[in-house]
């Protein structure tokens, strides 16, 4: 099962890779502009879903977006809108996202399970083992538990649910 459940996981991630692109955005103070409708649609093209099933019983659903440059400047404008950061605000939290870009590739995914015990990925003692497939070469993910109100997360990765648990990998 944990092989199975490694390659499902494994697969989202490499198949989210595949995609990228460049998006032109209005820029107002120093905060480009993107809608709600152009959020969502660049949410759906960096994600990928995937449902298992045994029978008619979910055993698992994984959904993975991942914050490439595309999505992660989508992301900040999107959070710029609702939260109504100011130009600094911005560009502090812009510096911190290209930071983290350079150093690492991170996704974001939202996991059920029907036994709660299993959506633990931040554990060293989980059951899951998080890899990413590039040309050959395997690289180990480390999943941190996003801590955040439900609303907040659904708002900003529209994907995930009340029933899944959110994590930044």
């Amino acid at each position: 099962m944990m092989k199975k459940n490694t390659l499902v996981l494994l697969a989202a991630m490499s198949l989210n890779f595949l995609f990228s692109c460049a998006t032109t955005l209005q820029v107002a103070d120093g905060i480009p502009a993107v809608s709600s409708d152009e959020y969502q649609t660049v949410v759906q093209k960096k994600s990928e879903r995937i449902e298992v099933y045994n029978g008619l019983y979910n055993q698992m659903t994984v959904s993975a977006t991942r914050m490439d440059a595309e999505m992660s400047q989508a992301y900040l404008s999107h959070s710029a809108r609702l939260s109504q950061w100011t130009a600094s605000k911005y560009q502090d939290e812009k510096n911190k996202m290209v930071s983290r870009g350079t150093e690492s590739t991170e996704y974001i995914i939202s996991l059920y399970t029907p036994e709660r015990k299993h959506t633990d990925l931040s554990s060293s003692k989980s059951i899951w083992k998080i890899l990413l497939d590039v040309n050959g070469q395997r690289y180990e993910g480390k999943a941190v538990k996003i801590k955040a109100q439900l609303s907040e997360v659904e708002s900003m990765y529209p994907a995930h649910n009340r029933w899944s648990t959110p994590y930044a990998v």
